[in-house]
């Protein structure tokens, strides 16, 4: 079963109205999962961490605004027979012609982890291409200095597979040679940071930041590498739990605040900019 199918049939009544409506496929290979088109110009675009799939998304699709369009973004080489791309702006201008229809409307695009840097980029090219109802959320996407990035090191596949396990990966219908596919893609996008150069960014960036246990010098780190490529206005939200939690927990509440908050935004500078100016009166 592609992981397409599964993230658009997420519960067992769900798959199970699939296979009475006799398992039709899918576009495996349209990396783009629509959770739900947009009622009001109003689009999230979501970026696939490190293992390539949009199933830590499912739960901020859910409670987000229904006239508010989401979608997912897949990194190919899920599939059998896809090609990995080759590097992070390779991945922006792909994931760009998936999202082509709605690349003049108002969207956020965030991404968890790695999908940070992918959703960065792709910032970076809609607003050269004119698009000026663009923000970015970094869902603790941690920058790493170039003296850190021999840190993202491959992972064997039995650390892999534990990791799979632990943080909700697995699904009815995997087999061994999709969990060495999803492993293949997890180490591809991770060696793609070390070569990606942030190039500055004159966008919102919201940089949503989790506490976890770590101390306040290194969060301040991870903070200051971020500020220093933004150009735009940038904040950071800080939110409890570590890196994992972020969209498993209540804190996903804050998440949702945060998205909800750059559209109004958008419809605050949309409307300064419609409104004819008032002559003064002598």
């Amino acid at each position: 079963m592609p992981p397409k199918t599964f993230i658009l049939n997420p519960t067992i009544e769900a798959l199970a109205s699939w296979i009475r409506a006799g398992a039709p496929k899918e576009n495996a290979q349209d990396n783009l999962i629509t959770f739900r088109e947009s009622q009001n110009g109003e689009h999230v675009v979501c970026v696939h961490p490190a293992g390539g799939t949009a199933f830590c998304y499912l739960s901020l699709a859910k409670i987000l605004a229904d006239d508010i369009g989401v979608y997912g973004l897949q990194s190919p080489g899920l599939n059998s027979g896809e090609d990995t791309l080759s590097s992070i702006p390779t991945m922006a201008e792909a994931y760009l012609k998936q999202i082509e229809h709605i690349a003049q409307g108002k969207i956020v695009l965030t991404g968890l982890s790695f999908g940070g840097y992918v959703a960065f980029e792709m910032a970076r090219l809609l607003k050269a291409r004119g698009n000026d109802n663009v923000s970015v959320i970094l869902l603790d996407t941690q920058g790493f200095e170039e003296h850190e990035r021999d840190s993202l090191a491959p992972v064997d596949l039995d650390e892999f597979r534990d990791k799979l396990v632990k943080f909700n990966g697995m699904y009815p219908g995997i087999d061994d040679a999709q969990i060495e596919r999803y492993h293949r893609v997890y180490n591809h996008n991770r060696s793609c940071v070390p070569s990606y150069e942030c190039q500055p960014l004159e966008v919102r960036v919201v940089f949503v930041q989790a506490l976890g246990s770590l101390n306040k010098d290194f969060l301040h780190e991870l903070r200051q590498f971020w500020i220093e490529r933004v150009t735009g206005s940038f904040m950071t939200r800080l939110v409890r739990g570590d890196h994992w939690e972020l969209l498993e927990s209540e804190e996903i509440q804050r998440v949702k605040k945060a998205i909800s908050y750059e559209f109004q935004l958008f419809e605050r500078k949309n409307s300064h900019t419609l409104s004819p100016a008032v002559p003064s009166v002598a």
